[in-house]
């Protein structure tokens, strides 16, 4: 397998997993909150995982 191959399968895959766990932790921030639990920081980990999980997804496609 060429090593760009290996390389956008390795990014790619990897931005969609940070991207789903930091939806999963979304789902947990607004169960704490609805709960009147500490929300805060749990939301604000979800968007640094969203926001990273997107931008490897997108970064992938130069390695294509």
């Amino acid at each position: 397998m060429k090593k760009g191959k290996v390389l956008f399968l390795l990014v790619s895959i990897s931005g969609i997993l940070i991207f789903s766990s930091g939806i999963c932790i979304l789902g947990e921030s607004i169960i704490q909150k609805i709960n009147n639990g500490n929300w805060f920081w749990v939301g604000t980990i979800a968007l640094i995982l969203i926001n990273a999980g997107i931008c490897l997804m997108i970064n992938a496609k130069k390695y294509r």
